[in-house]
């Protein structure tokens, strides 16, 4: 990677281990900062406490996260899914385990009615005058 990027290999090394550093908060301590960036559930968005959403709202939720981050849109969209499509459709692929929590929080949002959870995108005019 270090050579495709035209970086030495040490800096690019540094920089995977800074961006772990950023990810690598222990969940044990529920008393943690949100001090990540505001659009992620380290942020301002992590805040957001879950209302009206059921432990099988939560289950449905993270099966829709894991066949999302698999790239399996279609079979989340088919009225005729099931967790087992998780089995047929979705362990057989090397997905990142924490863009399928990301899609998780997002159908979370979806069944809460709060998605998406993030201030109204302005355009660089709009912020350049504010």
């Amino acid at each position: 990677m270090a050579e495709a990027s035209g970086l030495p290999e040490g800096i690019v090394q540094r920089i995977g281990e800074i961006l772990y550093q950023t990810t690598n908060h222990s969940f044990a301590n529920r008393e943690r900062p949100y001090d990540g960036q505001p659009h992620t559930d380290q942020g301002e968005r992590g805040k957001t406490l879950l209302a009206g959403v059921t432990f099988r709202d939560l289950c449905d939720a993270f099966v829709i996260g894991w066949l999302q981050a698999n790239g399996k849109q279609g079979i989340v969209d088919s009225p005729d899914a099931t967790y087992n499509d998780i089995y047929e459709h979705g362990g057989e692929c090397s997905i990142d385990p924490l863009a399928a929590m990301q899609c998780m929080s997002v159908e979370l949002e979806k069944r809460m009615g709060i998605y998406p959870n993030v201030p109204k995108l302005r355009a660089s005019s709009d912020r350049e005058q504010a």
